[in-house]
């Protein structure tokens, strides 16, 4: 009972001095247990203070999955009186529409040079992926092969953390987004479907 106190205790400090979200294999290597042995232990245990900070309304902050990890986070109900106290770093502050319709189209189709980006956008885009690059929202992730070798980008961890998903795999479905004909067709192309919804 003592190991299973001890190892919750040094899962919240370890969580709460991170800043970040923490995965397993970071965890495991501070708690020193080896990965077959102490995943499941550690997983029992997330799940307990997962439990414990739920967002019930007990407690200011949360446990939650995300980026790929694990992270304490304010609960929602608190940002106004936490907002009073810290001014909103500029990575929290509102994207601008072009940034979000920018960053909507590297997430969805990533990897996703910025010709593409200015393709389906139809504006040139390089000072908008600045800005995301800037804002640590997308990063490099390698080049093309077609002539030229452009740059292909793609999301961050830090990306997944602002927008609260624990994996890509969390995005909205296309289903909620309003698209143009030429829109619905690049998409079509490019993901291989044989209908975008409407």
């Amino acid at each position: 009972m003592t190991d299973d106190l001890e190892l919750k205790r040094d899962l919240e400090a370890l969580l709460f001095a991170s800043g970040a979200p923490l995965s397993m294999d970071a965890m495991l290597g501070a708690l020193e247990l080896p990965g077959e042995l102490g995943k499941p232990l550690v997983e029992t245990a997330l799940a307990a203070l997962a439990a414990e900070y739920c967002g019930n309304g007990r407690h200011g902050i949360e446990l939650v999955r995300l980026a790929g990890g694990w992270a304490f986070r304010t609960d929602a109900r608190c940002h106004a009186v936490v907002s009073r106290l810290f001014e909103l770093p500029e990575d929290a502050a509102r994207l601008s529409p072009a940034a979000l319709e920018c960053l909507a189209v590297v997430a969805y189709l990533q990897p996703v040079s910025r010709p593409q980006i200015a393709e389906i956008r139809g504006v040139n885009s390089d000072s908008t992926v600045h800005k995301l690059l800037e804002r640590e929202l997308i990063t490099e992730v390698g080049r093309s092969t077609a002539a030229g070798g452009a740059i292909l980008y793609g999301t961050t961890q830090r990306f997944e953390a602002v927008f609260g998903l624990a994996g890509l795999d969390e995005l909205p479905a296309l289903e909620g987004f309003s698209l143009t004909e030429d829109q619905k067709d690049e998409l079509r192309r490019r993901l291989g479907l044989m209908t975008v919804p409407e």
